[in-house]
């Protein structure tokens, strides 16, 4: 018999919980503390090393206005900096700090011990399925998003 409780929204949302109150505290050590969305631009830069605005703005699916608010805030920060794009003058590349990039080597170590304790006793097999399963399932949200559903 299924488990009609077991949804793949309650699924997605205890993890989601689930990781975010166990990452708080081991975050709140860091000393500054971006919100989520903060943190999630940040990650966008540091991933790629220099971003746009319309880079994180598409990442993040948000509007210019939006990123630009968030993005002046962490420059508040002094965890993002803005600087002259050599491609196009009129454009500015969005950069991490020593302190943003000090603040995300913190993170990566972080997640990197919990990522340990997360995945114990799961087979590295079951891990790339679960991430298979995982972009399957953003791509079909974004499909979702973008009305191309059939």
């Amino acid at each position: 018999m299924v488990d009609k409780k077991r949804t793949i929204h309650e699924a997605a949302f205890r993890l989601s919980y689930d990781l975010s109150t166990q990452m708080a505290p081991k975050l709140s050590d860091l000393g500054a503390k971006p919100a989520p969305m903060q943190l999630r631009a940040m990650r966008q830069i540091w991933a790629s090393g220099e971003s746009t605005l319309l880079d994180v703005a598409r990442t993040l699916k948000r509007d210019k206005g939006q990123i630009t608010r968030l993005i002046d805030e962490l420059c508040a920060m002094k965890m993002v900096q803005r600087v002259p794009n050599p491609n196009d003058g009129r454009s500015k590349l969005l950069k991490l700090t020593s302190k943003g990039e000090a603040f995300f080597e913190s993170i990566e170590k972080i997640e990197s011990e919990f990522s340990e304790q997360l995945t114990k006793g799961i087979s590295k097999k079951d891990l790339q399925i679960f991430f298979a399963i995982s972009d399957q399932l953003s791509e079909n949200l974004r499909e979702i998003d973008s009305g191309k559903t059939e």
